[in-house]
């Protein structure tokens, strides 16, 4: 009776910690479906690990920045709002002739393939790619 008491909390303990240990990147819904969304729309530049080096790196001329490093560049922290900003064209490129798409006019054409929500991006799911983002800030 003990050892089954024994047994049933070690199980437990593991299952809790290996859930804490995951982080939240694979324990949070919105993250997991920001990563879906990261890997349709940005991964062939950014990279399959958002590290700037995607399989489109030639054919676009340029190198993406490395999406990991955004909270190290801002002193701790993750710019939200400016990241929200740039991917949508509301702030004006140091590049205009950068490759970077303008998802305001182009939506999440990957997640979307037939056109869905109008082409818009929806609110929610675009939370969910800056929820990705922040999660995955070294």
């Amino acid at each position: 009776m003990m050892r089954l008491r024994l047994t049933a909390i070690a199980g437990i303990s593991s299952a809790l910690l290996s859930a804490c240990s995951a982080g939240s990147i694979t324990g949070n819904d919105a993250v997991r479906k920001g990563r879906l969304i990261y890997a349709k729309e940005c991964a062939a530049c950014h990279g399959a690990r958002a590290e700037g080096a995607g399989s489109t790196l030639s054919a676009v001329g340029a190198v993406p920045p490395d999406l990991t490093g955004l909270k190290q560049r801002n002193d701790g922290y993750f710019p939200r709002e400016f990241v929200r900003r740039f991917i949508m064209g509301r702030l004006e490129k140091d590049d205009p002739a950068s490759p970077m798409p303008d998802f305001s006019m182009v939506g999440l054409r990957h997640v979307y393939p037939n056109g869905g929500a109008d082409g818009e991006v929806l609110e929610t799911d675009f939370a969910n790619l800056l929820d990705y983002l922040e999660a995955i800030q070294e």
